[in-house]
Formats: C-alpha cells, structure tokens, sequence
C-alpha cells in the first residue's frame, strides 16, 4: 500500500512525527470563521423577518376595529363627487382627526403596490424601533390629504423588507394608500436617488404628493431611493371608520 502523503500537507514535527501543514489549518480555521459568520448573518436575517411578521400580524388584527381598511376592495368604495375625483368631505374631522390623535406605531393605513406584489400595514411614526413593524409615515411630513407632501419609509433588507422591490416602481404605475377612512390612489411620476442629507424631497408641496424613502443600494446606507407619486384620486369607503 502506497503511505506516501503530498509534502504540502504535512511538516515534521520535533519527534519526528508529520502533522498538517500551518497554512492548511490556517485556511480551514478561516473557512470555518466564515461559515460561522455566514450562518449567523443568515440566522439574524430570519430572526428580523419574524419579528417584522409577527408584528404585522397584530396590526392586521386591529385592523378588524377600522372597518374598510381591514378588507380593502373596489367594491367598498363610495361614488365621488361628479365633477372630482376627489372626496375630502369631512376630511379634517376624520382622517386627520384620527392621525393626529394615533399614537406612534399605531396603524397609519395599508399600504397596496401592485408592481412590488406588496400588501403591507403602515405605522405611525419613522424611527427605528418603529420600522420593525412595518413602512412607517414620517411624522415631520404632511398626512395624505389635499395638499401636501406625504412620507413613508420602510426597509429594503431585514424585517421582512417591505421596500425591497422599490426599485422596480416605474412611471405611471399606481400606489394606493388606505386610511380607515378613504383610499388615497397614487400615480409614480418620478424615481430618483439622493444623499441621506437631502430631506427636503420630503418637504411640503401644494400639490398632494407621495413620496417613498429606502435606503440604497441594499446592504447599505449610502444613499436613498426616492419614489414620488401624485394623487389622482381620493374616494370614500363604504362603513368607513366603523366596525
């Protein structure tokens, strides 16, 4: 039987007995270090997106108090006025009366692109803490409404990555956002990336706009996607508010 071992793998010893190589276990201490940190990266990654899941669970059952916004369908929406898309009557006593009085983390509306296959319960407030919920509404920013500038941001990687497919958001496709109250449609009219100290794309506008924050690329902080829509409509839900 051949004994012969490859000399690269093996070094004498002082007793004269061969053992592996110091590069060797060098290299096969590393491949383990990586794996380790590939498998905890890998193990956290689920942990957040449990996290982000069991928390928009509990959102969507309390949901089941706002009426429309727990089901939302074509159907459930009331006829506008003829001559407007848009139905803001009562619009302060009710959508911004309930926004103003929600407290933070609590459900700001439902989130529906169609293009991202998202579904997704907004909350009231951008903070970190915050975020693991779900895309949150920045609370410097105008509520939707008929004017204004509307902000919600949400995350790209990790707690469920609401706004990993932001990206592939193109001109003229629809964003709808429900309050317990009204569906507020939107219309992509621009995507654009800027640097983290660009907050005034979140400044106020007279024309009701929203606007979508995430960082990017993915992985990283560098910079922000930004999607802006405009409102092209705004119509009232049937049971709107009630249980």
């Amino acid at each position: 039987m051949n004994e012969s071992v490859a000399t690269d793998t093996l070094e004498p010893s002082d007793s004269g007995i061969q053992r592996p190589a110091f590069g060797r276990l060098v290299a096969h201490a590393l491949g383990n270090v990586l794996l380790g940190i590939a498998l905890g990266i890998g193990i956290y990654y689920l942990a957040t997106d449990a996290v982000s899941w069991l928390q928009q669970k509990s959102l969507r059952d309390s949901m089941d108090s706002l009426g429309a916004i727990a089901s939302p369908a074509p159907d459930r929406l009331l006829p506008g006025p003829a001559e407007s898309p848009f139905d803001f009557e009562g619009w302060e006593s009710e959508d911004a009366a309930y926004w103003h009085a929600l407290e933070r983390g609590g459900v700001f509306g439902r989130l529906l692109i169609e293009r991202m296959e998202l579904d997704v319960v907004v909350v009231k407030g951008h903070q970190r803490d915050v975020l693991k919920s779900g895309p949150g509404w920045v609370d410097y920013t105008d509520y939707p409404g008929p004017t204004g500038n509307c902000g919600v941001s949400g995350h790209r990687t990790t707690y469920g990555a609401p706004f990993g497919r932001l990206d592939e958001l193109e001109v003229g496709d629809t964003i709808d956002l429900y309050s317990p109250f009204r569906r507020y449609r939107y219309e992509v009219t621009t995507k654009f990336r800027v640097t983290p100290d660009r907050v005034d794309v979140l400044d106020h506008t007279e024309e009701p706009l929203l606007t979508l924050t995430a960082c990017d690329p993915p992985y990283s902080a560098r910079l922000r996607l930004i999607v802006q829509a405009k409102l092209i409509e705004a119509r009232r839900l049937e049971d709107a508010g009630q249980e």
